[in-house]
């Protein structure tokens, strides 16, 4: 049956718009206070915008359910858009290796604290153009960009809440198209966009009152920044101009999403409590899962090869491990690094080298490890 539906909007989305609307007194006598108010002006505008476009906006997704709990394991299936079965190991059962390859930490930075090439409990990170490893260093309240071996480029954010201030940011994302940076913080509300020049000046902030928590942060080829709420599992996706294009609500299908990876108009969603990945068209219709608890125990990151697979990352039983599937949702291979206990890896990244990198939050390091080489 075809319906129509808003995504379960998080308790803040209510009062969003009269907070929008909200704009706090001021008495301009400087043309710095003109400039601040213009400011606010158009944040008010566009947070208005996107609340009016969230509303109006639907989306004619199809209803699935997920394949029952009692289904053997290897034989689930999940509908596509035409109704007939999706074919293949979707939910696969024990892992077809009796062990998993090792995995050899070839670089690893990073330590506690404030000063340079230093973290504090970094909660997300991407690659640049140039590969350039970029950190969300979130208790540093900054962002910081380094090369593969761990030298520090540069880095930017002035602790704060105002626009072009950092406020424990969690995710970066940067625009292969120009170069700028993606940031999403916490701001003076749950969670705040800003777009910064590759050079780390501040450009605009974007609306984003009717997101909790963004867990997953990604920027397409065509340069729409799509982001995924963790809360109410919706995705968004926005333009550079901070325009919202449309959503959908992913929370039948996802129970906590934490990465989102995209190819091809497809979004594949890592689902931390659902131990595996969901694969959406880029109109929001479902296609299948692929993973479960035995092979991809709450997964943090998730990767596209060149070759087409799909490498899930995840740091279950203090080891950081990698699940390799083939593009039609086969498993391949799998990986764990014996050589550093970790706790809660964040994100998955491949190399033009094929170097594996992740970020290690709790131990507050990056870790760089060998080309994986799959079956």
């Amino acid at each position: 049956m075809l319906e129509y539906r808003m995504p379960r909007m998080p308790l803040t989305m209510s009062y969003a718009l009269s907070e929008a609307l909200t704009v706090a007194d001021a008495s301009p006598s400087s043309n710095e206070a003109q400039q601040q108010q213009k400011q606010k002006q158009q944040d008010v505008e566009r947070a208005f915008n996107n609340l009016q476009a969230l509303a109006q906006l639907r989306l004619n997704n199809e209803r699935f359910q997920l394949p029952p709990a009692d289904t053997a394991p290897g034989s689930q299936q999940a509908l596509n858009s035409s109704g007939e079965g999706f074919h293949g190991p979707m939910m696969l059962g024990p892992a077809v290796h009796s062990k998993a390859t090792p995995m050899a930490i070839i670089h690893k930075f990073g330590s506690l604290g404030s000063g340079k090439e230093q973290l504090n409990l970094p909660h997300g990170f991407c690659l640049g153009r140039h590969e350039e490893i970029i950190v969300a260093d979130t208790n540093n309240h900054r962002i910081a960009v380094f090369d593969k071996m761990g030298g520090l480029q540069f880095q930017f954010g002035d602790t704060g809440k105002q626009n072009g201030q950092l406020y424990y940011p969690r995710k970066v994302a940067v625009s292969q198209r120009n170069g700028n940076f993606v940031v999403c913080d916490r701001g003076s509300e749950r969670s705040r966009m800003q777009i910064f020049t590759q050079c780390g000046t501040f450009m605009l902030k974007i609306a984003i009152r009717f997101m909790d928590i963004v867990s997953g942060l990604a920027v397409t080829a065509q340069g729409h920044i799509v982001a995924v709420d963790s809360v109410s599992p919706t995705v968004f996706v926005i333009s550079e101009e901070g325009l919202l294009l449309h959503w959908f609500d992913c929370s039948d299908f996802v129970r906590e999403p934490s990465d989102i990876a995209i190819r091809d108009n497809l979004f594949y969603i890592c689902d931390m409590k659902g131990h595996a990945v969901a694969v959406f068209q880029e109109n929001g219709q479902f296609l299948h899962r692929i993973g479960n608890e035995k092979v991809s125990c709450f997964p943090m990151g998730i990767e596209l090869s060149s070759a087409g697979d799909i490498l899930i990352g995840d740091s279950h039983g203090n080891r950081f491990h990698v699940t390799c599937y083939g593009r039609d949702g086969v498993l391949k291979s799998m990986f764990e690094c014996p050589q550093l206990n970790v706790s809660r890896c964040c994100g998955l990244k491949i190399t033009g080298e094929g170097y594996v990198i992740t970020l290690a939050k709790n131990n507050h390091q990056v870790l760089m490890l060998d080309t994986l080489y799959v079956q």
